[in-house]
């Protein structure tokens, strides 16, 4: 798949992004609300007082195979117990009192405000094509930082940690996209 490609969807998975916030704004609740006795210790009051979560039956993704995204449809399959949308994360129901889930799902709201949503998007769709998902940048930081969590390790200037990790993986892909004459492959 080309960049251009992907870049010319951006505005369908922004639009549908939209509208699955719109269509939970009345059940969204700030993070801060939950009272997790953990998050604070990591997290600001401004990201938790900003960052909204949503517990849904199911969690919806993009459909990214409908708007010609095939390459990545694999996302659209898998099971999530969380899934983060610009400011608003959902869990699924059973799920909600996961602290190490709202962790890890915090780490993309971080990245989210600071790569904007259409160079988040693109950053986490090429991470998607070159690495899968598990491997993608954006990802291996949150599974990484959640596991330091897990383990009760702190982390020192976590949310400076993740926006700086966020221009670097971008990019990362950016020149590996452009070395690879802008046809990412799968790893």
């Amino acid at each position: 798949m080309e960049l251009n490609k992907l870049q010319d969807l951006i505005p369908l998975v922004n639009r549908w992004i939209y509208n699955y916030i719109s269509e939970h704004r009345n059940s969204r609740t700030k993070v801060v609300e939950w009272c997790f006795p953990r998050l604070s210790s990591y997290y600001s009051h401004r990201v938790l007082s900003n960052a909204y979560v949503v517990v849904v039956e199911k969690i919806e993704t993009p459909p990214l195979h409908d708007f010609g995204l095939e390459d990545v449809s694999f996302f659209e399959t898998d099971a999530y117990g969380g899934i983060t949308y610009k400011d608003t994360y959902f869990v699924s129901k059973g799920t909600e009192r996961d602290e190490s889930l709202h962790f890890h799902e915090l780490i993309h709201v971080i990245q989210w405000n600071e790569l904007g949503a259409d160079e988040f998007l693109i950053a986490y769709g090429l991470g998607l094509l070159k690495f899968g998902y598990r491997d993608s940048p954006l990802e291996v930081i949150a599974y990484d930082l959640q596991e330091r969590f897990d383990r009760g390790k702190q982390i020192d200037n976590l949310e400076t940690a993740v926006r700086g990790h966020c221009h670097q993986a971008a990019e990362m892909l950016g020149e590996q996209i452009g070395a690879g004459n802008g046809a990412p492959h799968h790893a």
